[in-house]
Parts: structure tokens; sequence; C-alpha cells
């Protein structure tokens, strides 16, 4: 019986805190002039600290004749800078662990925000063609804000500090699709959500209005309970409609089948800013048993569950 394999297009696009920024002045150490300044890094019980990844610190100088300074590994509880006297600067500490995010405008302090990285899949597409999909995020990240610091002109009685808290600004949700029967052919299952930002920007702690979809992967079948359960990590949502998707594989010889693709309005489950667990309760989901599998593989052609991941810019 022939085969057909599924072919999968994949263009990784892996985002760590970003490389040096050629426009910001690395920080200096004891020999340049100006005053030695400690960035304290803060953190409270209970958050992901970066011991290994480390920091990337921005300090963005309020005097326009000033340099501004910038240098990523720093260890995750600060860093001794050189700075000029009498000057004002605003400072932001920020980390990323995991993959799907870039940082944009590093050298502007009004303008820098990270961003999601984009991704396409043909099902979704097709079915809402009419929003941008985004990747969802896969790990954690810390953002600590110090909005003026003016340093003294001479060192003052032990270290000058400029203190940074980091918090988090990434969202976890999690999700429960019930009812489902025939749960034992299903092969994968993975999601998408609408209605959430693409975007954060440090400045104001503000979403981007642009209005994404959040697509995701990472679903686990409880064959047993008849049930999919998952998660997904987002800068948050918008104030608008969030229908949640739900895409199911399963081994099939007819064509146009093995894919089942069901949608449902969860806004009111999620849009009060507290719950950020969607539940789809008798969903009504049936998987049917058409065959389509020995050890050999699939006797459909999948390439409609093909996920391409788009660089980052």
């Amino acid at each position: 019986m022939r085969r057909i394999k599924i072919y999968a297009i994949l263009a990784l696009a892996v985002a760590a805190v970003s490389c040096q920024n050629k426009d910001l002045h690395d920080m200096g150490g004891g020999m340049l002039p100006g005053v030695d300044v400690s960035v304290r890094i803060n953190w409270q019980a209970g958050q992901t600290i970066p011991y290994i990844n480390g920091m990337r610190i921005n300090i963005f100088s309020l005097d326009p004749a000033a340099p501004n300074y910038g240098k990523d590994d720093v260890p995750w509880n600060g860093a001794s800078v050189r700075l000029r006297p009498n000057v004002s600067y605003k400072t932001y500490a920020y980390n990323y662990i995991g993959n799907n995010i870039q940082f944009r405008n590093e050298s502007d302090p009004a303008l820098i925000e990270a961003t999601s990285s984009s991704l396409v899949r043909a099902t979704y597409s097709r079915a809402f063609p009419d929003e941008p999909t985004i990747n969802s995020i896969t790990g954690d990240m810390h953002l600590g804000v110090n909005p003026s610091y003016t340093v003294s002109p001479h060192q003052a009685t032990g270290d000058q500090y400029i203190d940074v808290y980091p918090e988090s600004i990434i969202y976890t949700y999690t999700y429960e699709i019930r009812g489902i029967t025939g749960a034992q052919f299903i092969r994968a299952a993975r999601g998408g959500i609408s209605g959430f930002s693409a975007s954060y920007f440090f400045a104001t702690g503000l979403l981007s209005t642009t209005s994404s979809t959040v697509l995701f992967d990472n679903a686990s079948v409880n064959v047993a309970n008849g049930t999919i359960t998952g998660s997904f990590k987002t800068f948050g949502r918008l104030n608008t409609t969030n229908n949640f998707t739900v895409e199911i594989l399963f081994p099939s010889n007819t064509p146009g089948s093995g894919i089942v693709q069901e949608t449902w309005d969860v806004t009111v489950q999620i849009n009060n800013g507290t719950n950020f667990h969607i539940v789809i309760d008798n969903s009504g989901i049936v998987i049917p048993d058409e065959g389509g599998e020995d050890a050999g593989g699939w006797q459909v052609d999948l390439n409609d569950w093909n996920t391409v991941n788009v660089p980052l810019n």
C-alpha cells in the first residue's frame, strides 16, 4: 500500500537575550572617568532567577549629551557600572529564558519592546485568514525598571545604587477540553486562541493593540477521561473576542479527512483578567476509527498539518 510521508517545513527562530546593541556603549570599568554605581537586581521569593542565562541591562541617559550604556550577560544580581556625575539615567534590566521572543528598538528608551515570533499553520490560516498568528512563548521573562536615578558628583559614603525589581511580564493560560469520544484514535492535538497581543512595550507597560492569534502545540491526551489538556504563554489578552480552536490529528484513509477542527468563544471565561484556565465542557468531539495507520506510517497526505516558524526580523 502506498504511503505518503509527513513533510514538515520548519524554520527555527530562536531568540534569546539579544547581543549587545551597537548603538549603546559598553558599561565602563573602574579606569574610565565617572562615578561607580551599582545596579542592584532585587528578586522576590518564588521568581525564576536566571542564574545561568544572566540579564541584559540598558542604562539610558536622560541628558542628550551623555552616552547610553548597555550590556549582555550581566550576573543575576546586578553589576557595577561607571556613569557620568550630575546625569540622570533610566535603567531597564531584563532576561528571557526560552524561545520565540525578540527585542526591538533596544537603543530607544521610549520604543523598546519584546515581541513574539510569527507562526503559520495552513489549517488555521485557511479557516481564519484575517488575524495574524504568533507562536506561544516557551519560557519566562522578567523586566525591572528604574525610571530615574541621578548620579552624585562625589562618591558618597558607601556605594550609590540603582535598584530594579524584576516582575514577570508573561501570562500562562491552561485549558481542558472534555467530552471527547474516540480519544484513543488521536495521534496529535494542538490549538490556537484569538484576541491576544504580540508585543509588550517596556516604557509604558502596555501591550500592542494589534490582535493576534496565539498558536500552541503542547497538548496532552487522556484517553481514559476523554480529555485534551495543555497550556500556552503570552504577553496578555486584548479587550476583544477570544475564539479558542482545537485541531486534532487522527489516522485516516479518507481523502480530506484525518484532521478535526472545532472552535468555541471563550471570551466570558477569561475577560475578567483573573481566570487563566479555559474549560470546554461537553465538547461533543467524536474521533472516528478510520484505520489508515499501520507499522509503516500514515496513508494520508498531512501537509496541512505542517508548521512554518517565520524568522524574526
